[in-house]
């Protein structure tokens, strides 16, 4: 790395921090005095408010930290050109392209450390958090419908249902794949309804599928009304969150969703947008980073106040739309890795292009 570059990113990191620490505590600060009635009136200890924030912080670091290196890219960026030291740059050769890769070098960094804060911490803080959450602040109603509930047990049976009503204890659209000790489908169940009794799961109107070795079925589907099977699950596994995808590592979800894939299960759209969000939202630091630093250094916006105002708003555009494209990739018949990755293609194409103008 040039005299130059460690310069410019000795500039950019404590800001970064400093940013960061922010957000971090006003996201606390904000939550803490939205759940304050809740911790008074239940007489809440001290010691569990600290574990529940504990677990808060490795989620708010994640989504955090785009916004936080958002502010500094921006403001180191306008400082720069205020100080005419990108002027100086380019005077010497260095293309604006050129002068952006300390800014990427940052933004590479807490890639890094977001995605292995995701895939380390993030899961177990997740579950924890809201498990905590849910037992706590009792006065908040818990959720009583859920959409598309996962779980595997322990002689590794996969259950995927597309809708579960805890009230009443009942499954919609049940599949159940189970496999053999080599972790090969041997046989997938269908139910068009379950319902939880005291001798175990009622199963309405279904299909059992046997499955050969080489993945295709063997014989004729065997339909059914009714068949009571006695399942080492009840509705409140399902409810809890182990295994929704917030809580899993990648090659987790990755393998749930080869293995939802095997049960017949084709509609997998929510699970693939949860799948490449894992990657796309650190790279997403790296991006703002590109974006902060084209906005701030605009020859018509270069040094002053309107470049970081323009950045900003850019970012928070950026954020938008990404949030909007999952929504749509959840929802409408588009390849899903199309809608996932298409706003993140299309603003570093547009940031590329505005860099090689301004050569």
């Amino acid at each position: 790395m040039r005299l130059l570059d460690r310069h410019v990113v000795w500039q950019v990191i404590p800001v970064t921090i400093w940013c960061l620490a922010v957000f971090i505590f006003m996201s606390c600060i904000i939550d803490l005095f939205g759940r304050l009635d809740e911790i008074l009136r239940y007489h809440i200890p001290m010691e569990a408010v600290l574990e529940y924030y504990k677990q808060f912080l490795p989620l708010v670091f994640v989504h955090a930290t785009p916004f936080a290196l958002l502010f500094s890219a921006s403001f180191v960026a306008m400082r720069l050109s205020r100080y005419n030291e990108l002027l100086a740059m380019n005077a010497s050769g260095t293309s604006p392209l050129r002068a952006s890769m300390p800014f990427l070098f940052v933004g590479l960094l807490l890639c890094v450390a977001v995605f292995s804060v995701n895939e380390t911490l993030v899961p177990h803080a997740a579950a924890t958090y809201e498990r905590m959450k849910a037992q706590l602040f009792r006065g908040q109603k818990e959720h009583e419908i859920y959409e598309n509930v996962a779980l595997i047990d322990e002689v590794n049976r996969l259950y995927h249902a597309r809708q579960l009503d805890l009230k009443s204890g009942e499954l919609q659209d049940l599949t159940v794949l189970e496999h053999d000790a080599s972790n090969h489908p041997i046989s997938s169940r269908y139910a068009s309804r379950a319902i939880w009794t005291k001798h175990g799961w009622l199963l309405l109107n279904g299909v059992l599928y046997n499955i050969g070795p080489t993945g295709k079925l063997v014989g004729d589907p065997m339909p059914y009304v009714e068949r009571l099977i006695d399942y080492p699950v009840d509705p409140a596994g399902f409810a809890e969150p182990l295994d929704r995808p917030e809580t899993m590592r990648y090659a987790q979800l990755r393998h749930m969703i080869h293995r939802l894939r095997q049960s017949g299960m084709t509609n997998l759209r929510r699970y693939k947008v949860d799948l490449f969000s894992k990657v796309t939202l650190p790279l997403m630091n790296v991006i703002i980073c590109l974006i902060a630093f084209v906005s701030s250094t605009r020859p018509q916006l270069r040094g002053n106040l309107k470049g970081l105002g323009t950045s900003l708003g850019l970012g928070v555009a950026y954020y938008v739309v990404v949030a909007l494209s999952q929504g749509v990739a959840r929802s409408w018949p588009l390849p899903t890795i199309v809608s996932v990755w298409l706003p993140h293609i299309l603003i570093v194409a547009w940031c590329v292009r505005s860099l090689e103008t301004q050569s």
